[in-house]
């Protein structure tokens, strides 16, 4: 990022005027036919949900008046462990402001947060096909890449999907 776009881009914290831009933004990057195996799904209750149970882990880029990027997390506390971890859910970026160092920006911010409330580790997720996103987060110094297998099931052909849309 040159000083010039540094000087136009600020991170803050996401205020509840900005869910309608921030669900219409994720709206547009995280969508089935790009992520289709996606074990979760973004819909209208991940900003909200996130911004009520964790706003102070939820951030807006703003780029020339305008939202140009998110970081949603919370905290995970696990019972009997000593490590909290700060879990970065979603990071997107409008492809118009791509290559500004706007996701670098967001995850330095939300990182600091994570630090700041107790965090020992951050963890993120994402498809095994985001190229992309797997080579930012090794940029960052995300390590200790664990894979998880998620399974799906059509359920349009089992009996009772049958019987009970049959009613319908």
């Amino acid at each position: 990022m040159g000083t010039e776009d540094k000087e136009l881009a600020s991170v803050r914290l996401l205020e509840l005027e900005d869910l309608p831009a921030v669900y219409a933004l994720g709206e547009s990057v995280f969508t089935a036919d790009k992520w289709p195996s996606l074990y979760r799904t973004w819909d209208e209750y991940e900003p909200v949900g996130l911004f009520h149970a964790s706003g102070e882990f939820c951030f807006v880029a703003d780029y020339e008046d305008k939202i140009a990027g998110f970081a949603l997390g919370s905290m995970i506390e696990k019972r009997n462990s000593a490590w909290n971890y700060g879990y970065l859910t979603w990071l997107a970026v409008d492809p118009v402001y791509k290559r500004l160092g706007i996701a670098t920006l967001l995850l330095d911010e939300i990182t600091h947060a994570f630090i700041s409330n107790g965090a020992r580790m951050m963890i993120v997720d994402t498809d095994a096909e985001n190229d992309p996103a797997i080579r930012f987060f090794r940029r960052n110094d995300f390590l200790n890449e664990d894979a998880h297998i998620y399974l799906t099931k059509n359920l349009t052909n089992h009996p009772s999907y049958k019987r009970i849309r049959s009613k319908l």
